[in-house]
């Protein structure tokens, strides 16, 4: 099994249904993604790489093939699992920063006590109220 990686521009989800549409028309190709944001399109399976990249550059003249190699769904796995867990450090990383950082700034928050002394002796009411 093969799988490339092709980067071109994609402005919105009918542009990517049609991108979509036009490599699955390619014959041997098990799995087709597209992410968007990233303007990243990978395509998985026993396919003819210059039939894919004839059609997309004849109607995106954009597309750029990225990487090319042999698919080994294992590796991929690792490595989907290995960037899952740096991701969550990440985050983990962040939500503690942004915590140092709110505390630093503000500092704890003020405590106020309120003591009250009376003198007995003076006071001749011997009644206290505070």
């Amino acid at each position: 099994m093969q799988k490339m990686v092709v980067m071109m521009d994609c402005y919105d989800e009918r542009s990517k249904g049609r991108i979509i549409r036009t490599v699955a028309s390619c014959p041997g190709i098990t799995t087709i993604t597209m992410d968007s944001k990233d303007g990243k399109l990978t395509v998985i399976g026993e396919f003819d790489i210059r039939k894919i990249l004839t059609k997309l550059e004849s109607r995106w003249r954009n597309a750029k093939m990225a990487t090319f190699g042999p698919y080994d769904p294992k590796k991929e796995a690792e490595t989907a699992a290995a960037a899952e867990k740096k991701k969550k450090e990440e985050s983990e990383r962040k939500e503690v920063e942004a915590y140092r950082g709110n505390q630093s700034l503000c500092g704890p928050p003020p405590m106020y006590h309120h003591v009250s002394v009376y003198d007995h002796d003076n006071n001749s009411h011997g009644c206290i109220i505070s």
